[in-house]
């Protein structure tokens, strides 16, 4: 399914970096940065904005989201 369907997507959204997977039944979870502890966590409130991108939404290559996502969690660590 990951293949077919280009899974994973990456974006980011007011500076979060996004993360939409396939899952095993078919259908897709979107994982979000948590800029208080930068996991990432499920939140399928901002599939919309994957959808309909505007000026706060920027879609990222792998290595791209990677590297935001590591930023993020070195920003934490600088707390």
């Amino acid at each position: 399914m990951a293949q077919d369907s280009g899974f994973p997507w990456y974006f980011t959204i007011d500076d979060r970096p996004v993360k939409v997977v396939a899952t095993a039944n078919g259908g897709m979870d979107v994982l979000v940065a948590n800029p208080t502890t930068g996991k990432l966590e499920r939140d399928m409130q901002y599939l919309a904005y994957c959808f309909e991108p505007g000026q706060n939404v920027q879609r990222l290559s792998e290595t791209e989201f990677n590297d935001r996502l590591a930023a993020l969690r070195a920003s934490l660590g600088d707390r």
